[in-house]
């Protein structure tokens, strides 16, 4: 990595992904935590044994902006409550005092570089000695804003190849990340890089060992359609709840063992272009995501998202142009480009499903990866987020994850109508 003093360079948003159509919305995640490894409230209390601990760190991620999003990171509210009831809640605060608890925003290392992709996360901070609850609950509200994309695609395949340094958040999508190129040890349970052989292989065959011989957008385009239609979906790749909403986690191959598996799940696809576009040169990120509006037109006709494909994800890369001193990022969502043709298109022309996705106002980023990039732990599945006890490990232990959205301005807390319903009612994952 560049040195502390190392000058990146300075960007602006560039013109080649035009976004428009602006939609509010209000993304709500909730992560339950029970010490008797039930969902179900009516048994919390009766039948549990307390978690003890004299500190806990949970922490969760804030999507900064995507290539179809922006966050207002200061209209994020949150609460935490164990057994119900309230330790901290509010924004994020400059920093957290034993005297004043809060949830704070972290946005770089303790190196000061960016995290992974750029993803910044909200860290929840609890120390008391000898500390019991039988549940925890975090609360996070996120204002977003998504927008419909439009891709200027004749001009976005004449951008070349960077001579010199990506800007810092392009850089920062090559940092070693969980499910790309790394994972976790089934017997240690310690960190554990790839072998990345498959994904460097099928990259070199792909493109005879040469892959700037076409321009970023052109390669973009061309791997995607490699990935995508030389695989089989089908594998499931979430971990449901015995309830409505409940998510347990994600179970994920890793982008190798998913390269040479081949059938896989949707969210494996993912993994795997984001590395085969890592290995050839191209900054590239996974987008974990919500679908907010369960039918909508991709321009041709109609498009259905059934509950369980709500929880979905897509991926995009940097189209950074040098001379300009501007960066896109171009969103790809290659689930739906399952869809279009086998026969390859010709690279001169768009593609659908890349960078122009007319119902990308509906689409609201969660995540960037699939556990969050810092010494937190999972004592699960893996489902966006991570948490440490300490001193001690949790027993018997039931975690879940629920995502849901409204439009801004309606939530939890929010007006009601005259017949105390939502006036704009939250689409949630069920």
């Amino acid at each position: 990595m560049p040195a502390a003093d190392f000058e990146w360079p300075k960007v602006s948003e560039g013109p080649y992904v035009q976004k428009t159509m602006p939609h509010d919305w209000l993304l709500q995640v909730i992560v339950d935590l029970a010490s008797n490894g039930n969902v179900n409230q009516s048994l919390w209390m009766s039948s549990s044994t307390p978690f003890v601990f004299d500190s806990m760190t949970l922490v969760f991620p804030v999507v900064p902006a995507t290539g179809l999003s922006d966050v207002n990171t200061g209209g994020v509210q949150s609460w935490l409550r164990f057994e119900g009831h309230e330790m901290m809640s509010g924004p994020f605060a400059k920093e957290w005092t034993r005297e004043k608890p809060a949830p704070v925003l972290l946005q770089r290392m303790a190196s000061g570089q960016l995290y992974p992709a750029g993803v910044m996360l909200g860290k929840w901070y609890w120390e008391n000695p000898n500390s019991q609850t039988r549940t925890i609950q975090l609360m996070m509200q996120v204002p977003i804003t998504s927008y419909r994309t439009i891709l200027d695609d004749a001009a976005a395949n004449k951008v070349p190849w960077p001579k010199g340094s990506w800007p810092e958040v392009a850089a920062a999508c090559f940092q070693p990340q969980m499910f790309i190129d790394c994972g976790i040890d089934p017997v240690t349970f310690e960190m554990k890089m790839y072998n990345m052989k498959p994904i460097q292989d099928a990259v070199r065959d792909w493109t005879k060992g040469n892959p700037k011989e076409l321009t970023p957008h052109k390669l973009a385009k061309f791997l995607t359609h490699k990935v995508v239609h030389g695989m089989i979906p089908g594998k499931p790749d979430i971990w449901w709840g015995g309830q409505q909403q409940a998510i347990l986690g994600l179970d994920l191959l890793g982008a190798p063992l998913a390269m040479e598996t081949r059938q896989i799940g949707l969210k494996d696809m993912g993994t795997v272009l984001v590395a085969v576009m890592r290995e050839a040169g191209l900054p590239a990120r996974m987008v974990f995501g919500y679908q907010a509006v369960e039918v909508v037109q991709d321009g041709n006709k109609a498009v259905t998202f059934s509950n369980n494909d709500r929880f979905r994800a897509w991926v995009e890369y940097c189209l950074y142009d040098e001379e300009k001193k501007t960066i896109n990022w171009v969103p790809i969502d290659y689930q739906q480009f399952r869809f279009t043709s086998n026969a390859m298109p010709s690279l001169d022309q768009a593609w659908t499903f890349i960078g122009t996705l007319p119902y990308g106002q509906t689409m609201v980023p969660v995540a960037l990866q699939a556990f969050p990039p810092t010494t937190v732990m999972g004592y699960g599945y893996p489902a966006l987020w991570g948490w440490v006890l300490q001193p001690g490990v949790p027993v018997n232990l039931g975690q879940w994850v629920t995502v849901s959205t409204s439009r801004a301005g309606v939530g939890p807390k929010n007006p009601r109508n005259n017949q105390g319903e939502s006036q704009n009612p939250p689409n949630q994952v069920r």
